[in-house]
């Protein structure tokens, strides 16, 4: 009896080690839309890539320079802080597209534009971007 319980209760406990392993090595999925609009020049500012505050490209600016795995401490030109509250996006390029994530790191959904191109960001990244790459994809 004693040992049928023994093996009983290590057959638990491989079972739940191997949904556990299961549950740690299962992919994340992550979804990209391309938010092309308008022709844009980041306000015709030195920056490569911008976000705005505001939708069409209007309110404050961030001016990109490079990349930026986590925009938390980083203000838009109207003292806004730019995580969490972009509404659009610019490439300031003609050769490098811009690129903006719901988390830090570069992870989870994102919004990208061409170079030379703006966009409003879309539902899932509106008022919820976490990093941002002034320089993707470049040719």
């Amino acid at each position: 009896m004693r040992l049928r319980g023994i093996r009983k209760k290590a057959g638990l406990v491989a079972a739940m080690a191997l949904v556990g392993v299961g549950a740690a090595v299962a992919p994340a999925s992550a979804t990209g839309w391309n938010v092309d609009s308008w022709s844009d020049h980041c306000n015709y500012t030195d920056a490569y890539g911008c976000l705005y505050y505001s939708p069409n490209g209007a309110g404050g600016i961030f001016k990109g320079y490079g990349y930026y795995r986590d925009l938390s401490g980083y203000k838009f030109s109207d003292g806004h802080a730019v995580r969490n509250n972009a509404a659009s996006i610019g490439s300031n390029t003609t050769n490098c597209g811009a690129t903006t994530w719901v988390s830090a790191g570069s992870v989870g959904n994102y919004n990208w534009v061409h170079a030379g191109r703006g966009g409003n960001l879309n539902s899932a990244l509106r008022n919820n971007e976490n990093s941002f790459d002034a320089t993707a994809n470049c040719t």
